[in-house]
This record gives C-alpha cells, structure tokens and sequence, in this order.
C-alpha cells in the first residue's frame, strides 16, 4: 500500500491508468493525509500525557494545541477556553526559557505542570476545570517569572556566563561552601578569568577532557584557597571541580545543561 499521495500518484503512472490521474484530486489528497498525520500525532501525545508517559518533552510540547483538539467547550465558554490556551501557552515558554532546569525550583514548577495535564478525560473538561486551571497556571507562571528574573541577575554578575550563574547555584544549593556568597562569587569570577584565559591561549585544549580536569583543579584550589581563604577540603575540591569541567564540556560539545 502507498503511504502518501506523491507514492500513490507514482503508482498509477507507472501502471500506466493514466485516466485515473484526472480523477483524483492530488493535492486534495496531500491535505487529506498531512491533517490525519496530525491528527494521529495529536493522539499519541494526548494518550501519552494521559497515561503519565513521554512527559519529558512537555515543555517542547504544544499542549494547547493537544488539550484543545479534544476539548469539548460551550459556545459561551470559548473566552474562557482561550484564556486557558494562551495562559497555558505563556507558563509553558516562560518555563522552557529557563537557563538552569536542574535547578530545585524549576523542576518542582515543571512537576506541577505536568500533574495538571496528567489526567484522565482530556476531552471532558469542564467550565469549573478550566478556571481551577487558570489559577494554577498563574501562579507556576509567577513563579517561574521571578526564578527567571532572579536567574537573570545571577547572569548578568558573571559576565551574562549562564555557565557560572548556573556553578553559583549549584555549590550553594546543597552543603555550601561558604557562608558568604560574596566570597563565592569573587572565588568564581577570578576562576572564571583564569580557565578562560588558559582556553583562549589554547583552545584545543577542550579536546581533552583530561588536561581540563587538571588545568582546572589547579586553578580551583589557588582561587578558592589562596585567593579567597575558603576552607575547602580535597571533596570540595573535586566536587568543585566536577560541576566545572561538566559544564565547560557541556557548551564545547554542544549539550543542554
């Protein structure tokens, strides 16, 4: 059997019926086949989201786009299903724009969207759902404003190096290093100068992960101990020197952090 119409169409060409090229409308059908491909797709992420699987990608998704294709709404609810669509879609984006998604309360934010969609009957949704909805859409999106601003600041102290902002954050979130964040920072920044002076001499040297992972442990302990007088201890070191070299790595081979 073709699996489109331009197979289709090379079918009946090849068989020679060419009286049946004039019969059918082509480009009706090419319609005809990309709306039910979609309308398939649309399918599988709706079944996906409602049996809690393949939700890795929600931010990626156009949920409003597979909420809505189901959802059946009263003519007088429209305004109410399109404040829905366009809050939805605005949580989503302000989500999925956030630099840091290791960060503890993004991934709880992330969490909380996903738990609204993760439900039975995406095509019973009623008038008093999609208000509950709104509300708790508002509010993941305030929420996630604010980390965003407050991620944005960070940024911006580290020469807008989203890679420092997010180092900053992890070696405050869990056993930090110091009490003093100002010390962290001066200990991050000089470390910062320093790694991106010896890439820039050399930029190869970034071909080796190894030869970082050195280079770097070197330039931690003078700027966290000699520098700034951060009592660290050789865990702290490596633990240091492994979120580090991560995400040097992460950017030189083109991942997501």
């Amino acid at each position: 059997m073709p699996n489109s119409a331009k197979e289709l169409y090379n079918l009946i060409r090849l068989s020679g019926n060419f009286e049946l090229l004039e019969k059918l409308d082509f480009k009706k059908l090419a319609v005809l086949s990309r709306l039910t491909n979609d309308r398939l797709a649309l399918i599988n992420t709706r079944e996906a989201l409602e049996n809690n699987v393949g939700t890795d990608n929600i931010l990626n998704t156009a949920l409003e786009d597979v909420i809505f294709a189901f959802t059946k709404v009263k003519e007088e609810e429209m305004v109410l299903a399109d404040e829905l669509k366009n809050t939805l879609q605005r949580t989503r984006e302000m989500l999925g724009g956030n630099f840091d998604q290791k960060d503890p309360v993004f991934i709880s934010l992330k969490e909380e969207l996903e738990r609204l969609f993760k439900k039975k009957n995406l095509s019973e949704v009623t008038k008093e759902e999609m208000e509950a909805n709104i509300k708790a859409l508002n509010a993941i999106y305030d929420s996630a404003k604010k980390l965003e601003r407050e991620n944005q600041l960070l940024r911006a102290k580290y020469e807008y190096d989203a890679k420092y902002a997010r180092i900053h954050k992890r070696l405050m979130e869990k056993d930090p290093l110091t009490d003093n964040e100002r010390k962290l920072f001066d200990a991050l920044i000089g470390l910062k100068t320093a790694v991106d002076k010896e890439i820039t001499q050399n930029s190869k040297i970034l071909e080796n992960e190894s030869y970082v992972e050195k280079m770097v442990m070197r330039l931690v302990v003078n700027q966290f101990k000699k520098e700034q007088q951060i009592d660290i201890n050789t865990t702290d070191v490596r633990r240091i020197n492994r979120i580090i070299v991560k995400e040097y790595m992460n950017e030189y081979n083109g991942f997501v952090a």
